[in-house]
């Protein structure tokens, strides 16, 4: 059975210079990673579901933390010991699937840097998106996010369950959302740019409901997924009926 830690915003989850030997698995909410060098100076980098932390104590590379995390959400962990570990290796069938998912994302992520820094003097935002209700709010870490590259995709946060999927294409996913249902998928919205200004939205995937600036659209209706939004200020709602993802959506160019 998954040990699973919650934690509450500003909550210290590991501190520079402890000794321990677990990896926290992020499965909702965002973590902050303090690290500071032999300069004094302190890098700080951002995690959201499915990604993880302490994953150097638990390989054995190191006898003491190397950062401090913090969290910047609420959200939840799976803690991942060498007993945890070793249970998921003698289990059948993608037991080990998310936690090697995890750690060749870090992998990814410390080889190749694409993250857009939004204080680059070229960055140009395209689009400010916000949320207006906590689910949409926390996935975007509690804070507006400018949007500096087209197309960009609204979707569900699906850990991998074989190692058969593990070694497909992996989804890119912009807005990684947690905490939704089934009829969430994980390419659910889509946002691209229109070459005669202003942006597109298209519907991938309806779920229980979509509705763009109050207007619904469903599988019934005579639209085909595709919804025009010039410069200005709009609203998406969609995702359960009953507690939605509600965004607020500036389209800038």
């Amino acid at each position: 059975m998954a040990n699973i830690m919650t934690f509450k915003e500003g909550q210290k989850i590991i501190a520079q210079g402890d000794k321990d030997t677990a990896a926290y698995l992020i499965k909702s909410g965002w973590l902050e990673v303090h690290r500071k060098r032999l300069d004094g100076s302190i890098t700080t980098s951002v995690l959201q579901a499915g990604e993880i932390v302490g994953e150097l104590g638990l390989a054995g590379v190191s006898r003491e933390r190397t950062a401090t995390v913090i969290a910047l959400t609420d959200g939840e962990v799976e803690v991942i010991d060498r007993g945890t570990l070793i249970s998921l290796v003698n289990k059948p069938g993608g037991a080990l699937s998310p936690l090697l998912a995890a750690l060749f994302t870090r992998l990814q992520n410390v080889l190749i840097d694409e993250e857009v820094d939004e204080n680059d003097e070229t960055f140009i935002a395209l689009a400010k998106l916000e949320g207006l209700n906590n689910h949409a709010k926390q996935s975007l870490c509690n804070r507006p996010k400018l949007i500096g590259h087209l197309p960009w995709v609204f979707g569900a946060y699906r850990p991998p369950l074989t190692v058969t999927e593990l070694f497909k294409s992996p989804k890119h996913i912009d807005v990684r959302l947690t905490g939704c249902s089934l009829r969430v998928n994980e390419r659910h919205i889509e946002l691209d740019v229109v070459k005669e200004g202003g942006a597109m939205l298209r519907i991938v995937n309806y779920g229980d409901s979509c509705e763009v600036n109050d207007e619904e659209y469903t599988y019934n209706s005579n639209n085909d997924g595709i919804v025009r939004l010039p410069v200005g200020k709009h609203t998406i709602k969609f995702g359960d009926q009953s507690d939605p993802f509600e965004f607020k959506l500036d389209v800038l160019i």
